[in-house]
Order: C-alpha cells, then structure tokens, then sequence
C-alpha cells in the first residue's frame, strides 16, 4: 500500500523474496539514478517489430525431489542443448520432497532456455514447471 499507488495485489510464482527484493531495489536505484528501463517497458517506435527468439543471459528457476545427481543432469542437459551455466544456487534442503534451486545461464538464446526447462520438467526428481526469465540488465553477470 501506497499513497501513490493505493495498494497493489501480485498473484503467480515468483522468484521468492529475497530475488524479488533484490528486483525492485535494483529498479529503485535504478529509477534514481535516471536509467533509461529497457525493452519492453518504453514506448515502442513505428519501425518496432516483435521477435520471439532472442539471446540473454536467463534465470530459471526448478522445485525438486532431493536425490543424488541432479546437478550433474542439469549440468549434461544444459551441455546438450549448448547452454553454459553461469552459477547455480542451492540454499539448505529443509524438505527432500519439496526444494529449489536457481541456474542462471551466460547468454544463450529464448529457444535454448526453452529445450532445457522442457527437459529437465520432464526428469523424475522435477517438481512442477521450470520459472525462467530473461536477465534484462546483462551488467547485472559478471
């Protein structure tokens, strides 16, 4: 709730607090530092057209069933599909059937992310659809 705003409701998966916390203060500093916001939040041109294959580098978050090999699966899926991982992060399994891990990719293509989530949703140890994102702010990866 805002005095600007009113109050705002946000509903659908995310990428948990502390990701979506760390979001909106980049987006603080940011705005108060007088960045320009990238595509798709300016006004389109005229000469504008849509495309639906584009390189980023591209958060993808998975929920999992704990079990043995499954960063090294995730790491022979991505190598499959040409895909090379810039870091991984696992914080502290608290439930074996219900935990998640984020991979955040060097830049690859939409269509590459893409081949990857469908595969690794379709391994066993997989818990509900993969979230993937494009990173809009490639300064953001070292």
């Amino acid at each position: 709730t805002s005095f600007n705003l009113q109050s705002s409701t946000y509903i659908g998966q995310g990428a948990g607090r502390y990701p979506t916390a760390n979001s909106c203060i980049n987006d603080i500093v940011s705005l108060a530092k007088g960045d320009r916001t990238p595509l798709p939040f300016n006004p389109l041109s005229k000469d504008s057209e849509f495309v639906d294959n584009y390189d980023s580098v591209f958060y993808l978050r998975l929920g999992y069933k704990d079990g043995v090999g499954i960063t090294r699966q995730c790491g022979e899926v991505c190598e499959k599909h040409d895909v090379s991982i810039h870091s991984m992060l696992q914080n502290p399994v608290t439930s074996k059937d219900d935990a998640a891990f984020v991979i955040i990719t060097e830049k690859i293509s939409v269509s590459a992310i893409k081949s990857v989530a469908a595969e690794l949703e379709g391994c066993d140890w997989c818990r509900g659809p993969a979230y993937y994102m494009p990173v809009l702010r490639e300064d953001w990866v070292r």
